[in-house]
């Protein structure tokens, strides 16, 4: 019976890392997603592929780095990828922000332009 239930939850968990993998396929290929970003998710889902067929994988680099329990390892490999994805992210968004800026000061100066001409084009009028 135990040995029934465990092979449920390893289809399930199979089942579940290919759909996330082919979520991030759909995406990409909808151009939702730029490969680019989406690298580290694919890795992440890759590993879950992984993990899930070859569960023994999971005790064997458990037991090399040491951690007591194998479902530990699995929850350090998530937060590792998490922490990836943030760190991406916020290198991204690091990014978009230097461009806002660069942007509104060009508008800035742009604006200023447009008022001193405007300005010199209505003293000819008069």
């Amino acid at each position: 019976m135990f040995l029934l239930q465990e092979m449920r939850l390893q289809y399930l968990l199979i089942l579940g890392a290919f759909v996330l993998f082919g979520m991030i396929v759909w995406l990409i290929k909808n151009n939702k997603m730029e490969i680019k970003y989406s690298i580290i998710w694919l890795g992440f889902s890759f590993t879950m592929i992984v993990f899930s067929i070859w569960p023994q994988l999971v005790f064997i680099l458990g037991d090399i780095t040491r951690v007591i329990n194998p479902v530990n390892f699995v929850f350090l490999t998530q937060i590792i990828f998490i922490l990836l994805i943030l760190l991406s992210v916020s290198a991204v968004i690091s990014g978009f922000s230097k461009k806002i800026k660069r942007l509104a000061q060009t508008n800035a100066l742009l604006e200023k332009r447009i008022r001193r001409l405007e300005e010199k084009l209505a003293e000819k009028e008069k």
